[in-house]
């Protein structure tokens, strides 16, 4: 019977949310399809709060600090667990393994510490510039959310043989949440960013661009149900990090509402009522917002550079997310084209069935199975 480990002991961090999100669904994905396999759970301390019903076993270690859980604790117990493979959802495996180890599935989320490094804290990019080449020489897989990290991995580490190693599985849907209520003072119909508040995130010229939309009262062709003009701007995410005075200027931006991180309730009504999604993000991996809002039907403005157009397939607005002029013209074509946006957001929609954990599990307990079998 083939026997997997999970390393989540990076999972009671809420920091860079898409890796959490990846780490505990495909965990539960994994679990949940499983056919004869077992699995156990790498664990700092206790279980993450959302795996804390799954139904495996579990170990726990007596640290929380990433220094030492990679350095001592998991080159240790990686060697104990008697499992077949371990794949590494959040962080890349250890930088030093012993011999006996087994082999690991390491998973790179992006390249954004090597491709944009003044966007990425400086803390993450020691970490990653120290672990990731190491983790990936000596892992047996390597796993990548799309075709575009692909790529950036191997144009940042052209190792021998890494090609034949890395494939790609794309992240998925979570399981919806039945909406919740509008926060006082959301009319339906207004324009949604979601995402932390980091420079990669692009907030500055998003909000440049939204008030250049306001400057220009009664000359855009903008009616949203009964409500003519530019609607709403509504921000949604975490405060994050190197965000300068990027949070105060979205806090007073006339026309603009902050929510900060909202619960997945209140998320899911903000999807339902959104008219268009705003993402021009500088750079992601893959672009979980996007995917979310292809969901629920909501058509997106999104950068051109990075893997949001290849997730998109042509379903988005794609535009220069460096240019102000640029994300202006995207939102005002969206914004003022009701049946452009009812194509999209059905084509969106369509797309968007096609990404689910269960496939996700499916490719990835594929590997696991290739690289753990005797021989």
């Amino acid at each position: 019977m083939p026997r997997f480990a999970i390393d989540v002991t990076a999972c009671w961090r809420t920091q860079r949310v898409g890796m959490l999100t990846v780490a505990v669904e495909l965990s539960k994905a994994l679990v949940a399809g499983r056919n004869g396999d077992e699995f156990t759970l790498l664990c700092s301390r206790e279980r993450p709060a959302a795996l804390t019903n799954l139904d495996c076993d579990a170990v726990f270690a007596p640290y929380r600090h990433e220094v030492i859980l990679k350095t001592r604790w998991l080159p240790a117990i990686e060697s104990q667990v008697g499992c077949d493979a371990i794949l590494y959802p959040y962080w890349p495996s250890p930088p030093r393994r012993r011999p006996e180890a087994p082999p690991a599935a390491v998973y790179v989320h992006d390249l954004a510490f090597r491709l944009r490094p003044a966007e990425v804290p400086w803390q993450q990019r020691a970490y990653l510039g120290t672990v990731l080449a190491p983790a990936l020489k000596r892992a047996s897989a390597v796993l990548v959310p799309s075709e575009t990290t692909r790529r950036d991995l191997l144009a940042s580490y052209p190792l021998p043989g890494l090609e034949g190693r890395v494939s790609v599985v794309p992240e998925g849907l979570s399981s919806p949440a039945a909406p919740g209520k509008l926060p006082e003072g959301i009319e339906p119909g207004f324009i949604l960013a979601v995402g932390t508040v980091e420079p990669r995130k692009n907030y500055p010229r998003l909000l440049a661009a939204y008030r250049r939309l306001r400057s220009r009262p009664g000359s855009l062709p903008i009616v949203i149900g009964r409500r003519a003009g530019v609607p709403q701007l509504v921000i949604a995410g975490r405060p994050g990090w190197a965000y300068g005075d990027t949070l105060h200027r979205i806090q007073v931006e006339p026309g603009v509402r902050y929510l900060g991180h909202v619960d997945e309730p209140t998320l899911a009504a903000l999807y339902e009522s959104a008219s268009v999604l705003a993402f021009p993000s500088l750079y992601e991996g893959f672009g979980l917002p996007l995917l979310e809002a292809m969901a629920h039907g909501v058509p997106a403005v999104i950068g051109s550079s990075g893997a949001l157009p290849e997730l998109a397939a042509g379903t988005a607005i794609e535009v220069d997310a460096q240019d102000v002029d640029s994300i202006a013209r995207g939102l005002e074509t969206l914004l003022s084209d009701p049946a452009l946006r009812t194509r999209l957001g059905a084509e969106g929609m369509r797309r968007a069935a096609d990404f689910t954990w269960e496939r996700s599990a499916v490719a990835t307990l594929a590997v696991l199975r290739k690289i753990g079998a005797p021989g």
